[in-house]
Order: C-alpha cells, then structure tokens, then sequence
C-alpha cells in the first residue's frame, strides 16, 4: 500500500480503539439496575418478535377456513 493508505489505516485502527475503549468506560459508569433493565428490555423485545413470527406462522398453516374457487364467466349479448 501506498504511504497515504498506510497512515489512513493506522488512524482507523487507532479511531476504532478509542471509540472501544470510550464504550467501555461509559459500560462501566453505567448503573448496574440500568445495565439489567437494559437486558431485560432486550429480552423482552426477542420474545416479542418471537411471538409474532410464530403467529404469524401458526396463521399461515392453519386451513380453518375453506377456499373455493370463484370463475366469473362474462356472456355478451350483443353478438
């Protein structure tokens, strides 16, 4: 690579471990009750979208209710 390319990689790579270590810093300054409802949230919304995937499904395999065919059948009378 050329010596422009190197110099943007190395700044990438350095933004990237500061953004990381800024994230971990405040993960830690974070109170723990909002950490645990912070996962509790999170669970919460997997179980959600869980739930309304299997609906769904279970509403798509379900035949209840019976399916017939409509045929419309247009005569004209001016022939």
């Amino acid at each position: 690579m050329g010596e422009a390319a190197d110099r943007k990689v190395t700044e990438i790579a350095e933004t990237r471990q500061r953004i990381e270590a800024d994230l971990r810093e405040l993960e830690t300054r974070l109170p723990s009750p909002l950490r645990s409802g912070k996962s509790v949230v999170g669970v919460l919304v997997g179980i959600a979208a869980l739930a309304a995937l299997l609906r769904r499904w279970s509403r798509s395999t379900r035949s209840d209710t019976p399916t017939a065919e409509v045929v419309i059948r247009v005569v004209r009378d001016d022939v």
